[in-house]
């Protein structure tokens, strides 16, 4: 028998469960601003008792869409049940219009479809999930860019790059999105695409950064009202954090 890693074995103390709780919620993205919930300040309390863990979430007004709540509290007991030790998840949405139905329908397994009958049909949130992974994609093409541009690149030195060639935390990020919408994401892929992973040519990079830049314009217009909403209404220790 293969005995396990010292870095494959779960956690046996507190706070180092407690640390991989808050990781795990760190990959739970709002599906419209494209950030962790964890540092959009989201996430107000975890608890962790041996394998049972807890999540409470919030967020930034009462009526906050229910099709994006019910993809981050899906998405944060995703993430918790994904952990190895974890025996028991629960993740609750406070101070929501639809709290009840949400967290009820989330620890049913329920799809949203089936707890909302009236706001969607079967693959509406999909596709929802899908649209603002490409506006994720596309925004972190924009930092890439702009970085790159700063840096004295061409569009034809952008057009032949590869993931191979800029390792860092925008390329990780980058890698991270292409995978969680079935795009290429090899090393030996260019780096800027389109939605659909179809190359960027040298003539047409500037059009593409531009419209990345509208893009990313437009998700971080909507996360600083949705920022200022949140300290609004639970105070400024809020901001960028669980309480």
């Amino acid at each position: 028998m293969t005995p396990v890693s010292a870095a494959s074995a779960p956690p046996t103390g507190a706070a180092e469960r407690s640390e991989a709780v808050t990781a795990a919620l760190g990959t739970v993205l709002d599906p419209e601003l494209d950030r962790p919930i964890t540092e959009l300040g989201f996430v107000r309390s975890v608890s962790v008792d041996g394998g049972r863990v807890e999540a409470r979430l919030r967020l930034p007004t009462y009526f906050c869409a229910p099709n994006f709540a019910w993809l981050m509290v899906e998405g944060a007991r995703r993430a918790l049940a994904g952990l190895s030790w974890t025996t028991e998840v629960t993740v609750v949405l406070e101070d929501h219009f639809s709290s009840d139905e949400i967290n009820h329908g989330v620890a049913c397994g329920q799809e949203f479809a089936e707890a909302f009958p009236l706001l969607s049909d079967p693959d509406r949130l999909e596709e929802l999930r899908r649209t603002f992974l490409r506006k994720g994609l596309l925004a972190v093409q924009e930092r890439l860019g702009r970085r790159l541009t700063d840096h004295g690149w061409t569009a034809g030195q952008m057009a032949e790059a590869r993931l191979r060639d800029l390792p860092g935390r925008l390329t990780t990020t980058l890698v991270r999105r292409r995978k969680a919408l079935g795009l290429p994401a090899a090393g030996g892929d260019p780096v800027f695409t389109d939605e659909r992973g179809r190359a960027v040519l040298p003539a047409g990079m500037e059009a593409h950064l531009l419209r990345c830049r509208t893009t990313a314009v437009g998700i971080a217009a909507n996360t600083e009202i949705c920022e200022g909403l949140l300290v609004t209404r639970y105070g400024p220790d809020t901001k960028g954090g669980s309480a």
